[in-house]
């Protein structure tokens, strides 16, 4: 995964082009929602939880991929996939590379504000 890009440019630069000034607005919407989210899984593994863990890693897979933060997708998606498998033993190492990655991804969007 150091091999992929934090963000995926294009994706961004299409973004703020489409968006204009409330590309801003995106960016900490999506910094709100993802710690939400993040806060969400955490209690899912610690619970065993393997039906939110599904779905709080779907969605937010969809809404970092939607902003160009592939790293937090991909992980989601691992996330999502173990889930579903019921290999909850898995998942807490996802989790933790996730929350570093998603922190690395919204360091990067705000650059980009």
């Amino acid at each position: 995964m150091p091999d992929m890009p934090i963000l995926e440019t294009e994706i961004v630069a299409e973004l703020q082009d489409i968006m204009g000034d409330d590309f801003t607005m995106l960016v900490q919407s999506f910094q709100r929602d993802g710690e939400q989210r993040l806060a969400a899984l955490h209690r899912a593994q610690a619970s065993a939880d393997a039906d939110t863990l599904r779905r709080q890693a779907h969605s937010f897979k969809g809404s970092s991929g939607n902003l160009g933060a592939r790293r937090v997708s991909d992980l989601c998606l691992n996330i999502e996939q173990h889930a579903s498998a019921g290999e909850l033993e898995a998942i807490p190492p996802l989790l933790e590379q996730l929350d570093a990655q998603f922190s690395l991804a919204c360091s990067a969007l705000n650059d980009e504000i």
